[in-house]
This record gives C-alpha cells, sequence and structure tokens, in this order.
C-alpha cells in the first residue's frame, strides 16, 4: 500500500518505517516541530515532507500521529475536504480512544483504526528491534479485523484485539498504571536524592522492575470499594 502520515509523534516515522520493511511504499508525511523533521531525516530520508491535504490525498493507508485530542478534528477536517472515500484506511496510534474519533470519514467507506504498540518510543531506529517484542492494541469494527491485524502482525508485534468496550476499559487503566508509576517511582526517588545518593535511578530501578514482575505474576484480585477510599 502507499503510506502516508500526519503528526509529529515519535511513534510515527518508526512505524513507517516497519511498514516500509514489510513491502509497503512510503509516499510522504506532514510534520511540523523541528524535532519531527529531525526524525524524518534521519529515519526517512528519502520520503517527502509534504502539504497535509497531499499526504492525505495520496495515502492508501494514513497514519494520524497525533495528539489524541487532536485525532477527531484532523480527520474531520480532512473528511470536509473530500479527501477520505471507500476502501481509504485510517489509523490512529492513541491509547486512549478506539475507532470512534474516525466516525466522519468511516460514514464515507473509509476504513478506521486503532492502534497503540504497548511500547515507549525515542523515536530513533532503536525501536524498530523493541518492536519486535511488542504487543500492539487494535480495535476496529469486525469486518476489517484481518486488516489490523495484518499491519500489527508486519510491524513485527503480537496484536491483541479490544472491542470499543474494552478500549475504554484500556486506556483508564493506561492512565492509571502510567500515572501512578511515575508519581510513585518520582517519589522513591526524591527520597534518595534528599539523602544525598548518587544516580538514584540505579538503586530503585532494580527495584521497582522486580515488584513489577511479581505483581504482574499475581492473580488478578477483585477490586474491593473500600480501598478507593
Amino acid at each position: 500500500m502507499k503510506i502516508g502520515m500526519i503528526g509529529d509523534l515519535a511513534a510515527g516515522p518508526v512505524l513507517l518505517k516497519a511498514w516500509a520493511g514489510a513491502g509497503h511504499e512510503l509516499i510522504g508525511v506532514f510534520v511540523e516541530s523541528p524535532e519531527a523533521i529531525e526524525r524524518i531525516e534521519l529515519l526517512l530520508p528519502d520520503v517527502p515532507i509534504a502539504p497535509m491535504a497531499a499526504v492525505a490525498e495520496e495515502a492508501e493507508l494514513l497514519v494520524f500521529a497525533v495528539p489524541y485530542s487532536d485525532i477527531e478534528i484532523s480527520c474531520q477536517g480532512l473528511t470536509d475536504l473530500g479527501l477520505f472515500g471507500p476502501r481509504k484506511i485510517l489509523l490512529h496510534l492513541s491509547p486512549h480512544h478506539g475507532y470512534e474519533v474516525l466516525a466522519d470519514a468511516a460514514r464515507l467507506g473509509a476504513i478506521p483504526i486503532a492502534m497503540h504498540p504497548l511500547m515507549h518510543f525515542t523515536g530513533t531506529s532503536m525501536d524498530i528491534h523493541v518492536l519486535q517484542n511488542a504487543t500492539t492494541i487494535v480495535t476496529t469494527p469486525e469486518m476489517y479485523r484481518p486488516i489490523a491485524q495484518a499491519l500489527a502482525i508486519e510491524l513485527g508485534t503480537e496484536p491483541v484485539e479490544l472491542n470499543l468496550q474494552q478500549r475504554v476499559a484500556f486506556a483508564e487503566a493506561f492512565d492509571v498504571a502510567s500515572g501512578f508509576s511515575s508519581l510513585v517511582v518520582q517519589q522513591a526517588m526524591g527520597i534518595l536524592q534528599q539523602a544525598g545518593v548518587e544516580s538514584p535511578a540505579r538503586l530503585i530501578g532494580p527495584v521497582v522492575r522486580s515488584e513489577v514482575d511479581r505483581t504482574l505474576a499475581q492473580p488478578v484480585r477483585p477490586i474491593d470499594p473500600e480501598d478507593a477510599k
């Protein structure tokens, strides 16, 4: 397929490079920030940086690598320009939404896919290797599941399908896990730093990783409403 990308998120160029390695053609990207332009020049030096509408029109698969709050309005604006129609695949990367934010284009026959690889993206070639052991969350209408699965597998990842209801729960769990873990780790490192300990991350890192692994290996306990008080 001809693949294009809109947006500055670090994950976008990495996924495009992986799909190019699987045989797809990269037709162009629309990026704005200096950091995003630099990532394109390093990862995808032969891919042109082009106007948004031109990329959206030519691409058979268009990747929205934009913040989750901008996906719906970006899709709506390009839809209003008449750039989306049947068999055009639209894919966003946010863990916070399912495919409902692409509904404007889907009503015209476009194929909406929500896809989120479970990893931290640096926007460098190192991410390509990390992808090989990653899991990718995919959510799309049932008739398009084979397309979404194939795209995830071509990245070198294992697809895990979630329906829209499960996707809402995943978004909540994602925020809880990432926000809570960051807060606790920062607090622990701060205690060591205040005590004059050098490189607190080196000391607390093994503790955090072992505790996370231990917790993930345990059975899930039912949520007790009293625990939330």
